[in-house]
């Protein structure tokens, strides 16, 4: 009985050496500095001077004194594995990027499509089997974090040499989407001319990135956040409650729209223009432009927040102070989800940045796609159909829904409008399967990353 009690131990022993080897072994393949690549988790005091926490701040900005702070202590593309990594990334306009070439921030990454990197014109949603300038897709936004060296410890910082905010805050928008927290991404208030300004020189050298295996969707599940993205179906349903009452405390916010309260827009796809005009039901004038001073430097929280309360709706009332307070969701909206990007950074990453009553969302689909959902049987005022494609009937038609409604067969000179007939999904879609878009995005998975050089930190592929 003993001899056998005895070898019962041994083996109980035995097993435990190799499980602790094994794990040894594993933690090893994951992280080993012998890797040497993004997967090499190293003590972060061994590759950089850690003094301060980038992560820790009152909203999305960072100006340009505490960017080159960061540079200083070695954040900007440090080693995997530290907690306070940095990735900065220059947003260009055109794929030659002259001025990228020309001079840069140090250690600032090229994308070169600027905003245009972080949209779709091919994805289906509601209705229609393509619609154009949506949010872009789960393999699109792993190849370009995954080239960018970024990882689960990595503090985003988007940057622009162009005059317009956009390129930059489609991408917070689209990352904010794709399941980054908003204390990892950070607009350079004033952008690259601010870091000139501030007497810091600019570089032509391109550094060199270890990629990383990060993945917004590892393994078996995603990080998405589609709590802050308006589908299609809901931002009719949001407008159906406002126009009943507005029980929900709900305020559209336009960021496009024109003095006249009536925005007409040409077609994201195809020539011509949309079918109808005018103004989303509800919604209040903010036009993207005026969330800056000068240049690329955003107003602060309070003063965002004022101007909120003056803005009008179509009749030219005000929001009011009441209106503003009471809000619960916010939601930005334009003409293809660009200025209305600039509005959903405005209120999330800085006037609401830590609101916990408010809740802000981005309507990427905007009046380029709410401007054709118009049924066939609508006309003009002279009779002239006025070229809608949906069916008769249609749960997704939204003339109802508008303010200051004008069908574009109307206008004098007269314009074209387009013809989307092959864009219609026949039979169409119920609300419940027209949330096309974040049902593919939810179902959208990585490759898993191998255990030997990729494994991204904080949260990377395969378990590693």
């Amino acid at each position: 009985m003993m001899h056998k009690f005895l070898l019962t131990r041994r083996s109980m022993l035995y097993s435990l050496v190799g499980m602790l080897l094994t794990a040894m072994l594993t933690l090893w393949g994951c992280g080993g500095s012998g890797s040497g690549g993004s997967g090499s988790y190293k003590n972060p005091v061994d590759n950089a001077k850690i003094t301060t926490t980038v992560t820790k701040s009152g909203n999305a900005l960072v100006d340009a004194d505490e960017l080159k702070q960061w540079y200083d202590e070695g954040k900007v593309n440090a080693p995997f594995g530290n907690i306070d990594r940095v990735v900065i990334l220059h947003l260009g306009t055109n794929a030659a990027a002259p001025n990228y070439a020309s001079g840069h921030i140090p250690g600032a990454q090229l994308i070169a499509g600027g905003s245009g990197a972080f949209m779709d014109n091919a994805r289906a949603e509601g209705p229609f089997n393509t619609t154009g300038a949506m949010v872009c897709t789960g393999k699109t936004i792993d190849a370009l974090i995954q080239a960018a060296g970024i990882d689960g410890n990595t503090t985003i910082v988007l940057t622009t040499d162009t005059t317009s905010t956009i390129n930059m805050t489609r991408a917070y928008a689209t990352l904010r989407y794709w399941g980054f927290a908003k204390n990892r991404i950070k607009v350079l208030q004033g952008g690259n001319a601010a870091w000139i300004a501030a007497g810091y020189e600019l570089t032509k050298a391109v550094p060199q990135i270890t990629t990383s295996a990060y993945s917004v969707a590892p393994g078996n599940t995603t990080r998405i956040n589609t709590d802050m993205r308006v589908s299609l179906s809901e931002m009719i349903t949001y407008v159906k409650g406002i126009a009943d009452g507005n029980a929900d405390n709900v305020t559209i916010v336009d960021n496009i729209r024109p003095a006249t309260h009536i925005t007409n827009t040409t077609d994201l796809i195809d020539p011509g223009n949309t079918v109808m005009e005018g103004a989303i039901k509800g919604s209040y004038r903010y036009p993207y432009g005026d969330f800056v001073t000068t240049g690329l430097y955003f107003k602060d929280a309070d003063t965002i927040k004022a101007e909120l309360s003056t803005t009008e709706a179509f009749d030219k009332s005000p929001m009011t102070d009441a209106k503003r307070d009471a809000t619960k969701v916010f939601i930005t909206q334009c003409r293809a989800g660009n200025a209305a990007s600039v509005g959903y950074f405005a209120l999330d990453g800085i006037a609401y940045y830590n609101s916990p009553n408010v809740s802000v969302k981005w309507y990427d689909g905007s009046y380029g796609q709410w401007n054709l959902l118009v049924s066939k049987d609508k006309t003009g005022v002279s009779g002239t159909n006025a070229g809608g494609q949906l069916a008769v009937g249609s749960i997704w038609d939204t003339t109802l829904l508008m303010d200051n409604l004008t069908y574009t067969v109307d206008k004098s000179p007269a314009v074209a409008v387009v013809n989307y007939s092959n864009r219609v999904i026949t039979p169409e879609p119920s609300f419940a399967a027209g949330n096309q878009i974040e049902v593919e995005d939810r179902a959208y998975r990585s490759a898993p990353a191998s255990s030997g050089g990729g494994g991204g930190g904080g949260g990377g592929g395969s378990g590693c």
